[in-house]
């Protein structure tokens, strides 16, 4: 099997498309999330310069986190962003992070992405942990006295 002709589209959480299948180094970036909730932070997929999906993109954590969990999954990516593949589907890997429940400060993670050709990409990313909020009481209810 030929990995000739390999384009990775990696999108990471600001949104921007990158062409990576030549590039290498380290991708910095801070999201902000929510105890408890999962946040997406990158998702990567492949596909040949024939408009045809290529192998997904391996993931592996470098530096895991110490206050929550990164969960990779698998999903289908449906893009037209490249150019002469309208409406391409081709199989992705989706990189979550969720910080355990009642946790606020900072935390952090890094991975690699390795392409079909592999071509390595490096992400560290840091993470800003909030508290969830508290639900108020709906107006008019009084709790309840023991």
């Amino acid at each position: 099997m030929t990995y000739q002709n390999t384009v990775l589209v990696s999108l990471a959480i600001v949104g921007a498309l990158c062409s990576s299948a030549l590039a290498q180094g380290v991708n910095y970036t801070s999201v902000d999330a929510v105890a408890g909730k999962p946040v997406q932070l990158t998702y990567h997929a492949s596909a040949n310069k024939n408009c045809t999906p290529a192998l997904p993109p391996s993931v592996r954590v470098t530096g895991p986190p110490k206050a929550g969990v990164l969960t990779i999954r698998k999903a289908i990516l449906t893009t037209d962003k490249i150019a002469g593949c309208e409406k391409l589907k081709t199989p992705a890997q989706v990189v979550f992070y969720q910080a355990r429940a009642g946790y606020s400060g900072s935390d952090h993670v890094s991975y690699e992405v390795t392409d079909s050709k592999g071509v390595v990409s490096s992400y560290d990313i840091t993470i800003t942990v909030k508290a969830a909020a508290v639900p108020a009481a709906p107006p008019g209810q009084k709790g309840t006295s023991l």
